[in-house]
């Protein structure tokens, strides 16, 4: 649990589609001390026009998040940030799923009820190529077709492989949420890279991370599978500041 909260003076009104989750990430929080100083013992539960009181900090240890450095360049709408190596401030991871005896992390809110939710109605303009975000990168996850895209679906990738294929860190960052709990993507692991940019790989067989591990770009992070899906895939989501982006703004040549 959290150290001690300390009110910052400052105040949230919840308005539609606001989680805890998000919030927290908005104000760049921790969820467990946003939650406790507002006495919220069900975070699924908030209530619109409800006031949120923001903590000022906790009291415990922060936890470094980015291994690397990473450079997110100005995108429309999307404050410029760069992320180094952890320093003498890291940042706080603001999920913290409860664990399972054997250390299993267990479900008990959704880490971004966002991805759970309906996805956008299929724009149906014409394809072109999205603009990449300069000076950013990231690793393709999986090598595979591309079976529906960004355009089609409105949240991310999905890519086809073959059960048992590796399923590689996109980029370097920290393990913020390991699985099943999001309806619709099966075993999930969400990986954070700054304060903004998360990535999100769904359908997995086998999950070899554990929740707070620190990754490299390219690391294992899991099995191909096809766990509430049809067949042998990978979701492959790009979130920044909670909101699905294309993740081929990203995403590198192939492998």
């Amino acid at each position: 649990t959290p150290g001690t909260v300390r009110d910052s003076g400052r105040t949230h009104v919840v308005a539609p589609g606001d989680t805890l989750y998000n919030i927290s990430v908005r104000y760049g929080l921790d969820s467990r001390a946003l939650a406790s100083l507002n006495a919220v013992t069900d975070p699924t539960q908030l209530r619109l026009g409800q006031v949120l009181r923001l903590p000022e900090s906790v009291t415990e240890p922060r936890v470094p998040v980015v291994s690397q450095n990473v450079r997110v360049s100005r995108v429309p709408g999307v404050e410029s940030e760069t992320v180094t190596t952890p320093s003498q401030e890291p940042e706080t991871v603001v999920l913290d799923p409860a664990t399972k005896t054997g250390g299993t992390p267990a479900i008990t809110n959704t880490p971004n009820q966002d991805i759970a939710e309906a996805a956008q109605p299929a724009k149906t303009a014409p394809k072109t190529t999205p603009a990449v975000v300069p000076g950013t990168r990231m690793l393709w996850p999986v090598q595979g077709t591309v079976l529906s895209d960004y355009a089609a679906n409105g949240k991310g990738l999905d890519i086809a492989g073959t059960q048992g294929d590796v399923v590689v860190a996109a980029a370097a960052g920290q393990v913020l949420f390991v699985g099943d709990g999001v309806k619709g993507y099966g075993q999930l692991v969400i990986i954070k890279h700054s304060p903004t940019l998360v990535t999100a790989y769904g359908h997995n067989d086998k999950i070899v991370v554990k929740l707070n591990d620190k990754v490299r770009a390219g690391q294992k992070i899991a099995e191909l599978g096809s766990s509430e899906s049809s067949r042998p895939m990978l979701r492959f989501e790009v979130r920044e500041k909670g909101k699905p982006v294309d993740p081929m703004r990203y995403l590198g040549p192939k492998r």
